[in-house]
């Protein structure tokens, strides 16, 4: 794995998860004895807000950031042959293209969680419309790996030092008239055949390409490492709720035994109840007797001192 890869991967996570990200694979590349490519990982810089912007679009709109890109390349092979008909029906696509693509990329902020302020939409805007006006910033913006915002001015390439994380996506073309920058004396460039034209076209289209597949492929692993994630949350409680229910259990099995045995012991009382009232009806028997006899009694004792009494 190569540089680009590796920050086409971490440039389509969201904001919050970059940092973690980029470490956690700095650390495994430098485990993994890439010192220098781990060093270089390590160094990639977190994302403005409107470029992480347009890095969603080109990561998860990318049919409609390709749109805005095809029309900038056709505005400026408009500009190159002078096609006034053409550069204002052009022009008036472009007004509407990036008003609807900017519109696109706050609704996706907001269904990512990351929902964004109308500067950071008109910074976005800006940025792409530097792309549609510059081949090398057509480029860097479809790299997907943008870490600041551009800007057009007049005739004069995009500044890129800086925009691009990892190495700068270079296919300054001929057709803007505009060399890039450089410390070299200035040569007179040849004109660009059409051919070479088209294969620098089909050359960009296939990075492109292969950088939304390292996106996608990103985003699947991403992804299944959430679902992994969750699955294996999931198993933890399922687990934890497996040997609640075991503790439950044992506690109603150890409750019935109680419930058991004072069910036993309640019959026991019951008879020793039951044994109590007989003897105590019994006793009451006995007790009636007795006091009938003790009545007995005492009335022969009083006649009897009545008769002494009667005597003396």
């Amino acid at each position: 794995m190569d540089l680009v890869t590796i920050a086409v991967e971490l440039y389509a996570l969201m904001p919050d998860e970059f940092t973690a990200a980029r470490n956690a694979k700095a650390k495994e590349l430098g485990a993994a004895g890439e010192k220098e490519l781990a060093r270089q990982v390590r160094a990639l810089p977190k994302a403005s807000a409107a470029a992480w912007l347009v890095n969603m679009l080109v990561s998860r709109r990318r049919e409609e950031t390709d749109q805005v890109l095809e029309l900038g390349a056709a505005l400026r092979e408009a500009q190159e042959e002078l096609d006034p008909g053409q550069l204002k029906e052009l022009g008036r696509r472009r007004h509407q293209l990036l008003a609807a693509i900017v519109k696109e990329g706050r609704s996706l902020a907001g269904e990512l969680g990351h929902p964004i302020s109308a500067a950071i939409g008109d910074e976005a805007e800006q940025t792409l419309r530097a792309a549609m006006a510059d081949a090398d910033a057509a480029a860097a913006v479809a790299s997907g790996r943008l870490v600041r915002s551009l800007t057009a001015s007049g005739l004069e390439p995009v500044e890129l030092d800086g925009a691009v994380a990892g190495p700068l996506p270079s296919v300054r073309s001929a057709r803007t008239g505009r060399p890039a920058k450089s410390t070299r004396p200035k040569v007179v460039e040849e004109p660009v055949p059409a051919g070479k034209r088209r294969a620098d076209r089909a050359e960009r289209a296939e990075q492109r390409k292969a950088e939304e597949a390292a996106r996608a492929s990103q985003q699947a692993r991403a992804e299944l490492e959430r679902a992994e994630k969750r699955v294996a949350k999931a198993e933890a409680e399922a687990e934890k709720a497996q040997h609640r229910l075991q503790d439950v259990a044992a506690r109603r099995e150890e409750l019935a035994g109680e419930l058991a045995e004072l069910k036993a012991r309640m019959r026991e009382l019951d008879k020793e109840i039951a044994a109590a009232d007989r003897e105590a009806d019994i006793a009451q028997a006995v007790k009636e007797e007795a006091e009938a006899g003790l009545g007995k009694l005492e009335a022969e004792a009083y006649r009897a001192r009545k008769r002494l009494d009667q005597l003396g």
